[in-house]
């Protein structure tokens, strides 16, 4: 949880007191009146032209702030006046999102009686729900935080109170709405999947119906399918999405190259893992002035332990992987780590990956993919972007439908096998969505958590993995909210797609949606018993 949108009032209060009686509006002395906690005042405000949905300079409207100090008869005066209860704050946050997080119960009531949408959801990607649904801990520094800063101001913050009443806050938030039944998610009828409904096989058909419901809301979501038993139960389709749709899947590319080095391995191109990323590129050997690189082995690079920094830390590296020649990035980017010390993810070691494997089956990777992997799946690949040397893009850009990467995550669920065949080695899927790292603290996974569900989280061969209550997962993940999620336990899949945002400069938009869409998973499996 961001602390910024909750340190605000502390701003708020320096700005109140450096403001002359003579200079505040009507508008100004509401915001004081509710922050001070004066009933009187601010009833006396409201019979004059005061707008009472007017944001202060830190986004804030009267309701934010007398939801934050918990003034519920300031909260329903303002209701009865008719406040708008979706005003979010500068960080995306409702009111409903501040009541649930503060647990101020009757205020919860009083938004919910009132028509307060529960769907909202604020710049992390959470609803109220998600907010209130995760583990105290989650937010526990931020709590204290909220208690040095405000405390004074006369928020009061009772732990003890806060983690025995948000059980009761997410019961409240979490009763179904009629309207779940206008959903449909009927999968379509292709000779290309078994159909079949969550009840039959053994689904409660109400969960399926919230996720598909929730996951109309989403502004950014393209595509939603959930695999039960070797059945498609659930398919849905959202703003630009559609059945046949192919758009860029972007990092779950590296989860595709990881089962074609799989692959690689089992037809003899390779030897082994312990190879050394060097020894395929024997045109800058000679340049290389670390001595750590000639070390490297293509099993660091799997696990993201090969010592090469995350490009979105700075603009160098950013620009270098937006060049189209990777080759001599191998020598002109530094390590940052030690390779095999710390995990570190990097999009330029996947392009790597990428044409070792070409450079070792002396093939182009889509050809290679073509013949023992796309074909044998029965799965129509769109674009694979090359790089300007010809090598396919290993770390984004693979175009596949929705309904295509739930046979890959299928693919994954039995083992490698498909209809009898094993069409990737057994003991490589194994291997390669078992986590090495769990020490991850970047992109957007901070302490081991992900969103408000996932927690757990580590690294494999190019695979993702975490839990979310008693379930244990692996899952492809990619830029803007794409997903291959593979529940062993329930013998299920789960694929969403979305806008992949492309570029740097659409990064915040693309991690708030992103967030949401992986809150949207996480709360369908968290239900799940």
């Amino acid at each position: 949880m961001k602390i910024f949108q909750i340190l605000i009032a502390a701003f708020l209060l320096v700005w109140a007191s450096q403001v002359p009686a003579q200079d505040q509006n009507l508008n100004t002395k509401l915001h004081l009146a509710v922050l001070q906690g004066n009933l009187e005042q601010v009833r006396e405000i409201l019979q004059s032209e005061s707008n009472l949905n007017e944001k202060d300079q830190f986004g804030s409207t009267p309701l934010i702030i007398a939801t934050t100090f918990g003034r519920s008869e300031i909260v329903k005066l303002l209701i009865e006046k008719g406040a708008d209860l979706s005003i979010p704050n500068g960080q995306g946050s409702t009111p409903l999102h501040i009541a649930a997080f503060f647990c101020h119960e009757d205020i919860v009531k009083m938004l919910l009686q009132n028509g307060a949408n529960k769907y909202i959801r604020n710049n992390d990607g959470a609803t109220a729900f998600d907010i209130v649904i995760a583990p105290y801990k989650l937010d526990q520094e931020t709590y204290q935080q909220l208690e040095s800063a405000l405390g004074p101001m006369g928020l009061k913050v009772d732990s003890n109170y806060i983690q025995t009443t948000r059980p009761k806050i997410a019961a409240l938030l979490n009763k179904k709405a009629s309207s779940h039944k206008m959903v449909n998610y009927q999968p379509l009828n292709r000779d290309d999947w078994k159909i079949s409904s969550p009840s039959e096989q053994g689904l409660a058909k109400n969960l399926v119906d919230e996720i598909y419901f929730e996951a109309s809301h989403l502004e950014t979501l393209y595509g939603l399918l959930i695999i039960k038993n070797g059945f498609l139960i659930g398919e849905g389709y959202f703003n630009k999405g559609s059945v046949d749709q192919l758009s860029q899947r972007a990092s779950v590319t590296k989860s595709y190259v990881s089962a074609l080095l799989g692959i690689a391995l089992g037809e003899g191109c390779l030897s082994d893992i312990d190879q050394k990323m060097v020894g395929f590129f024997p045109e800058i050997e000679d340049q290389l002035t670390d001595p750590r690189k000639r070390e490297i082995t293509i099993q660091q690079m799997l696990q993201m332990r090969a010592g090469y920094p995350w490009e979105e830390t700075e603009d160098q590296y950013w620009n270098t992987l937006w060049t189209g020649k990777y080759i001599n990035a191998i020598e002109d980017i530094p390590l940052t780590h030690d390779p095999g010390s710390t995990f570190q993810y990097s999009n330029l070691t996947s392009n790597w990956l990428s044409m070792i494997i070409s450079r070792a089956c002396n093939t182009d990777l889509k050809s290679f993919g073509e013949q023992h992997l796309f074909s044998p799946l029965q799965v129509k690949l769109g674009d694979w972007p090359q790089d300007l040397d010809g090598y396919r893009i290993g770390s984004g850009d693979i175009q596949f439908t929705a309904r295509d990467m739930v046979k890959f995550g299928l693919l994954y669920l039995n083992e490698g096998q498909m209809e009898g065949d094993q069409i990737i080695p057994a003991d490589w899927v194994k291997a390669s969505t078992q986590p090495y790292s769990t020490d991850i603290n970047s992109v957007g996974v901070k302490s081991g958590h992900l969103g408000r569900y996932f927690k757990d989280v580590g690294y494999g061969y190019q695979w993702w993995s975490a839990s979310v209550g008693p379930h244990q997962f692996s899952y492809a993940w990619g830029h803007g909210g794409q997903l291959i999620v593979i529940l062993r336990d329930l013998n299920m899949v789960i694929v969403t797609t979305a806008d992949p945002f492309y570029g740097k400069e659409a990064h915040f938009n693309a991690w708030q949606h992103e967030q949401s869409i992986i809150n949207l998973v996480g709360k369908f499996i968290y239900s799940i018993p």
